[in-house]
């Protein structure tokens, strides 16, 4: 395992394997890296309490502050990066990724990768590997090129995958970028009427937009979103329950409390101790 991360980095590299008997986790890479993991196959991962087994190679795309962690028996690399070096929302207009590679709501984003696309994908992750070993004047450029190769690859194979069309309806793009604004306002926006004003619709159009294109309502996705990031800091925090609800945007401490035992069966306190 090339273990090389410290604070100071912007972008970096891990490679893992079932011969380091290490466990990957959102510890070991700091939670304001965005990371773009190539998995072999027959790994697995656990995301946000989760787990997921893959039987084809695989690449995925997390988000700043996604919590995982890689079965010690996985094979694989890991490139991350900070907003510093590579900023997905400052690129969004360009490579259209947000809320469909990153920040997204309403799936966890991978890619099975065929044969051509796993030799595509690993000959950019080793040139990124070996521009970042460089350390010359150029060696920033190079990589975010590679980076932005990857990211238009995956783009372009979900987006077909999807709907066999490079296409994206309006309906697609507004479910794209209502998740784009979940993450960016969960914690002080809890309503459907809050995000339908920020995109210029009615709640009811765009409750049945989202309903349409994604078979879920806003409503649920922006609850499931605030219960994740509570579930996050109950998990890896010591945050207190009052400290959480303060975090997620609710002054009634006793109103979170109860909000969190509707969505989960739990209060937050039993939560945390069941862990």
């Amino acid at each position: 395992m090339d273990a090389g991360l410290n604070k100071r980095q912007s972008i970096g590299y891990l490679d893992f394997d079932d011969k380091s008997g290490n466990r990957i986790n959102s510890n070991t890479l700091l939670e304001d890296y965005y990371k773009i993991i190539y998995m072999e196959k027959n790994g697995s991962i656990i995301v946000d309490f989760v787990e997921y087994s893959f039987t084809e190679n695989v690449l995925l795309f997390f988000s700043i502050g996604k919590h995982f962690q890689i079965s010690k028996e996985s094979r694989g690399s890991i490139i991350y990066f900070n907003p510093d070096f590579y900023c997905i929302a400052f690129h969004d207009k360009e490579l259209a990724c947000g809320g469909l590679l990153f920040d997204n709501v309403f799936e966890m984003p991978y890619l099975n990768l065929s044969t051509n696309l796993d030799i595509l994908f690993l000959k950019l992750i080793s040139s990124i590997k070996r521009e970042i070993n460089q350390k010359d004047f150029w060696a920033e450029e190079m990589i975010k090129t590679y980076i932005k190769q990857i990211i238009i690859s995956a783009t372009r194979t979900l987006i077909k995958s999807n709907n066999d069309s490079q296409i994206i309806s309006y309906d697609k793009e507004l479910a794209r970028k209502f998740s784009q604004l979940v993450e960016l306002h969960y914690r002080k926006h809890h309503n459907v009427s809050d995000y339908a004003n920020m995109l210029n619709i009615t709640p009811k159009n765009l409750n049945k937009k989202i309903v349409s294109e994604k078979q879920v309502a806003p409503s649920i996705i922006i609850k499931q979103r605030i219960i994740l990031q509570a579930k996050r800091l109950l998990a890896n925090t010591t945050l207190s329950i009052k400290e959480i609800a303060d975090y997620l945007g609710y002054e009634d401490y006793s109103y979170f409390v109860r909000f969190f035992k509707s969505q989960t069966g739990l209060p937050p306190l039993s939560f945390r101790n069941a862990l």
